[in-house]
């Protein structure tokens, strides 16, 4: 009898979590190699929307390196929002209650997926495409204290 697309989901979604936990990853290519190794074949869109649904997200390893992580692994603190700031974020704008984040392609959901982790005060949540991400804030007022945090990260880290 075949296995439901559900039961095949979780079964990748594992392997994805093993693979991530025990090799440095650091590109999809590399992912669906491994994958291929236990017989496992997968899109490069499903495999986006895997990497999302777990909460993977790019880390720097060295000096321009990046491995992929789960975000479960990763430190929330404010020496890791600073990290991604420091490394992602290029320009903060503001207008009522949103405020937007720019970052170099490919790096924005990893960026906001920190920002969720944080759990920083009136954030009501982010939306992030491939550089940009959208932060939504419970009042304009609340807006210009959240974008001073994200400038204060910014100053301390670049200086």
């Amino acid at each position: 009898m075949p296995q439901s697309k559900y039961k095949i989901k979780k079964i990748r979604q594992q392997k994805i979590r093993e693979i991530i936990e025990t090799k440095e990853i650091a590109t999809q290519e590399q992912l669906v190699a491994e994958l291929l190794k236990q017989n496992i074949s997968v899109t490069q869109a499903t495999l986006s929307r895997d990497l999302r649904e777990i909460g993977v997200v790019k880390m720097i390893k060295g000096l321009g390196e990046y491995v992929y992580k789960i975000a479960d692994e990763v430190s929330t603190s404010k020496k890791e929002l600073k990290n991604k700031f420091l490394n992602f974020v290029k320009e903060i704008n503001d207008t009522g209650n949103l405020i937007l984040v720019k970052t170099p392609p490919g790096e924005a959901q990893g960026v906001a997926r920190v920002i969720d982790l944080a759990e920083i005060e009136h954030i009501l949540g982010t939306v992030a495409g491939d550089d940009t991400i959208l932060v939504v804030i419970d009042s304009a007022d609340n807006a210009k204290k959240v974008k001073k945090i994200f400038q204060d990260l910014l100053l301390r880290t670049k200086s």
